[in-house]
């Protein structure tokens, strides 16, 4: 029996998840949450648990709208979606840092993915989840220069107007 569990081992390879033993963290879970159009950064690590390197190893960000149960789309909220690592050595840990624009307030889950080459599934980090608020605008719309500029402008029409009058009747 084990010779047979050894030949299709040796025949097929190791399944993925014994061959590529990456490690990935978000580290900047406690400074997500913000208002909506901040800029703030996701530190995450990746790390080689494996005892060889691992080469052509890409981490992606993955971002999640909780309330809509959709993806978010990325290209409104970060320039740089993935990040090419290349080479990871053997028990080595390397930074990862994205910077983010939070668009639209809601909730949110975050995770990190990377992809190893050669592999066919990508690795996870654990969800970050985060909550972004709306933004309080004092002018919604762009209408408080017509509902201030209006009333003043009639004032100071009607007040060039009695001026007149007073200059013509003195």
């Amino acid at each position: 029996m084990m010779s047979v569990s050894i030949a299709l081992f040796a025949a097929f390879g190791a399944p993925a998840s014994a061959t590529a033993a990456i490690a990935l963290d978000v580290s900047s879970s406690k400074t997500l949450s913000g208002t909506a159009g901040d800029f703030v950064t996701v530190n995450g690590t990746i790390a080689n648990t494996g005892p060889t390197a691992l080469s052509d190893v890409t981490a992606y960000l993955s971002l999640v709208d909780t309330t809509a149960h959709m993806p978010v789309d990325l290209e409104d909220w970060s320039v740089e979606k993935g990040l090419y690592i290349g080479t990871i050595g053997a028990g080595a840990k390397l930074p990862l840092d994205w910077k983010i624009h939070f668009v639209k307030s809601g909730d949110y889950a975050l995770s990190i993915l990377a992809i190893v080459k050669g592999e066919n599934k990508p690795i996870g980090s654990a969800l970050t989840y985060f909550h972004v608020a709306q933004k309080k605008n004092l002018n919604p719309g762009a209408v408080l220069p017509v509902a201030l500029g209006e009333p003043i402008l009639i004032v100071m029409f009607f007040l060039l107007l009695k001026y007149r009058r007073d200059k013509k009747s003195a």
